[in-house]
């Protein structure tokens, strides 16, 4: 059975500042937060590629400063 792609997404981030798109109508999953109001999913795609420039997690960032 497949199901209908969701409308809109949000932004969604971790502890190791990771990011993903995550569909608004569900609940954000333990341990992420919602960073961006419900978009398309190609806005929220963009918005992730322009703030996420550094893709290691946030422990090895601070462990090679």
């Amino acid at each position: 059975m497949t199901h209908p792609a969701p409308d809109l997404w949000i932004c969604v981030k971790n502890i190791e500042d990771r990011w993903s798109v995550w569909p608004a109508a569900l609940p954000v999953p333990a341990g992420w937060q919602m960073e961006s109001a419900p978009a398309a999913q190609a806005d929220c795609l963009a918005r992730i590629e322009a703030l996420w420039q550094d893709p290691r997690p946030a422990a090895l960032k601070e462990a090679m400063a």
